[in-house]
């Protein structure tokens, strides 16, 4: 059966040294020597006399021999593209084999290149989300010595991303047309690593450096309150960054963060404060003054720290939204003195927080409930001082400050009640 010969790179031989005998006539040389792509093979097809041939590339003026196909065999081998090295100068020769193993005169294909993809490098990366990391892409110029040769592919360069993790075995590749200088790669949520190569029709190029992303994550622990005066409330957290185990402890550099707050869903997150912390390190946060509102801690994502010839990075994450409800804080709730004789003048003296006019209320226990007593007006900074007449000689009265519910800024502060405080009368 007659069959098309492929050959590889462990194939090749080089004819220097091979002999003819003096008395032996070489045949004549093949004519019309054709090449062009099948595949990834290139194909190389000639006219001859019916001999046996030997085919293989040819780099300024030395063959090498890839496929010694037989005389009954078609004038058609198929080679592959690892038997050619990189070269600007390049043909595939074939030769016709005498009986006495004489060789003809090489016959050439057109010259052609066979460079491989000027290898990819990274200028930065950046993760826009915990499933998609955007690439920006750098690539050594190329200027092709042969433009338009029989074996030139112009959309035969492309750019490969592979991807693995975050689970073990887990690896998903995301092809990039060549010649891209920004691309966005979609990842698992999780610690994955990112490695950019690049290839063309002969073959992937050389690896170098910058060509890996680190992709971590980063993880928040903190609890804010389910309410909270209006004057703000502490909050403890710490943040903490995981990258993949086989890149050792990461640099513990300073990574920023924002408390957030927003007056209901449908409304855009503002921030409230912002600093710099360090991974694995407790802060201590205080969201000052504000009506009831979501918060959340954002964290932005992270990226140019080049470390082992890698980009670090860490994608933006935050924590789920959190309602915090707020009520008035009633700073000063007292009579002065606290004890006086019937019929003596004491002051009621009341501030409050949000400073505002509003109408509060005086309220006495009557061993039961609370009953309502007066109205207290509070000036435009939440404060008052009122003067009341002592009476009920002989005893010692509970009381406490009311607020009505109000809004600030359009955010609510709800109906509130202060501690006890008492008035004993003489």
């Amino acid at each position: 059966m007659r069959k098309l010969t492929t050959l590889t790179i462990a194939g090749l031989l080089l004819t220097a040294g091979l002999s003819t005998p003096a008395w032996a006539a070489a045949p004549d040389a093949p004519t019309n020597v054709q090449i062009s792509w099948a595949g990834d093979k290139v194909r190389v097809t000639w006219e001859d006399n019916g001999t046996p041939n030997r085919v293989g590339p040819n780099y300024t003026g030395t063959t090498y021999v890839a496929a010694a196909p037989a005389a009954e065999a078609p004038n058609e081998v198929l080679l592959d593209a690892s038997v050619f090295r990189d070269s600007a100068q390049v043909r595939v020769s074939v030769r016709s084999v005498g009986p006495g193993r004489e060789l003809s005169a090489d016959a050439f294909s057109p010259v052609f290149d066979s460079h491989k993809v000027s290898s990819p490098w990274l200028r930065n990366a950046v993760a826009l989300s915990t499933t998609s990391v955007q690439l920006s892409i750098m690539q050594d110029a190329f200027e092709d010595p042969n433009p338009s040769d029989p074996l030139d592919k112009p959309a035969g360069e492309l750019l490969k991303a592979t991807v693995t993790g975050p689970s073990a075995g887990q690896q998903t590749e995301t092809l990039i047309p060549g010649g891209t200088q920004v691309a966005n790669v979609p990842v698992r949520a999780g610690v994955t690593t990112i490695k950019l190569s690049g290839s063309n029709e002969w073959g992937a190029g050389p690896a170098r450096d910058h060509q890996i992303v680190q992709v971590g994550s980063v993880g928040i622990s903190t609890a804010f309150p389910t309410r909270s005066d209006w004057s703000g409330f502490e909050l403890k957290s710490t943040l903490r960054t995981t990258y993949c185990a086989c890149t050792g402890k990461p640099v513990g550099e300073p990574i920023g963060f924002e408390i957030q707050s927003r007056p209901n869903k449908s409304a855009p997150w503002k921030k409230v404060l912002g600093s710099e912390v360090t991974p694995g390190e407790t802060f201590t946060s205080w969201p000052g003054a504000a009506g009831g509102q979501e918060y959340r801690i954002w964290v932005p994502a992270t990226t140019g720290l080049f470390r082992d010839e890698a980009i670090w990075l860490t994608p933006p994450v935050s924590t789920s939204a959190k309602y915090v409800q707020r009520y008035a804080a009633i700073y000063t709730s007292q009579f002065e003195p606290p004890s006086a004789p019937v019929g003596a003048t004491v002051r009621l003296n009341v501030a409050v927080a949000p400073g505002l006019p509003m109408q509060a209320g005086l309220e006495r226990w009557d061993g039961k409930k609370w009953v309502y007593t007066r109205a207290v007006q509070l000036d435009a900074t939440g404060k008052a001082s009122i003067p009341i007449r002592a009476s009920g000689r002989g005893t010692t009265t509970k009381y406490r400050i009311t607020t009505p519910a109000v809004k600030v800024k359009g955010l609510p502060v709800i109906y509130t009640t202060g501690p006890s405080f008492k008035l004993t009368v003489r």
